[in-house]
């Protein structure tokens, strides 16, 4: 059963807030821009990562706590891959995929995954033992569990708990100790292996980021050929905080 709360919504002056909807109604933040500390490059047919005095095989780089991770991503019929290295710039192993979508990396940086278009593939880079699972491209690591969904068996998969859903996640959130379980129209927090209501949206889910220690989200609402998108802020889930709001009048 829901928990009825109440919710109290204040409308403070844009000026005092920092971030911002973009036009396109997702969230800004302003600041500036910090210089990548690496740097992709193709020579002839192939891509390097420059890190450092390091050069690397891959156009995507991750860095982990005890090493590198990069991967080739490509929409041609050559095979993607992730290749690991560790801190001394040692390639370590290469793992080949059909194709490699969305990789992740887990906050130790002892495990990643990554979706072949099928299914999410899940390695232990301690060990390489390679884990088939049956999910969406919705997927998140909290720390250094993974938290994914199967839609075929309408659950949500977390550690050793099965927590059953039909409303499809659109993200996960680690926010404050806080597992977040974002679907098309409400918010829920997962809490042992049941989902505790935190938000319905009034149109429907659009954007999240985590800044500094505050949860901003974007509710979109369709009116015939319009839309507008409202830029929520929260600290603890019973003040939600209205920061900007975009329409067709100052889009």
């Amino acid at each position: 059963m829901r928990l009825i709360f109440s919710v109290f919504f204040c409308v403070l002056s844009l000026l005092s807030f920092s971030q911002h909807l973009n036009k396109l109604g997702k969230i800004d933040i302003d600041e500036i821009p910090s210089m990548s500390d690496f740097r992709v490059q193709k020579i002839d047919n192939s891509y390097k990562v420059y890190k450092d005095s390091f050069v690397l095989d891959g156009n995507s780089f991750y860095e982990i706590p005890n090493g590198f991770i990069t991967s080739l991503e490509t929409i041609d019929d050559e095979k993607d891959y992730i290749k690991h290295y560790n801190s001394n710039g040692k390639l370590i192993v290469t793992i080949l995929s059909d194709r490699i979508i969305n990789l992740k990396t887990s906050k130790s940086g002892n495990k990643l995954a990554y979706h072949n278009s099928n299914d999410i593939i899940h390695i232990d880079l301690n060990t390489y033992k390679v884990d088939t699972l049956q999910g969406t491209f919705i997927y998140s690591f909290i720390n250094d569990d993974l938290i994914y969904y199967n839609s075929d068996k309408d659950e949500i998969n977390f550690k050793n708990l099965q927590v059953k859903t039909e409303e499809y996640p659109n993200q996960f959130v680690d926010y404050k100790g806080k597992i977040l379980v974002i679907t098309k129209q409400n918010m829920y927090e997962l809490r042992g292996n049941s989902l505790f209501h935190k938000y319905e949206f009034k149109g429907k889910f659009f954007d999240a980021k985590l800044i500094d220690e505050d949860f901003y989200f974007v509710d979109k609402i369709e009116k015939r050929k319009s839309e507008i998108f409202s830029l929520y802020k929260t600290s603890d889930f019973s003040k939600f905080i209205l920061i900007d709001r975009l329409d067709d009048l100052n889009r």
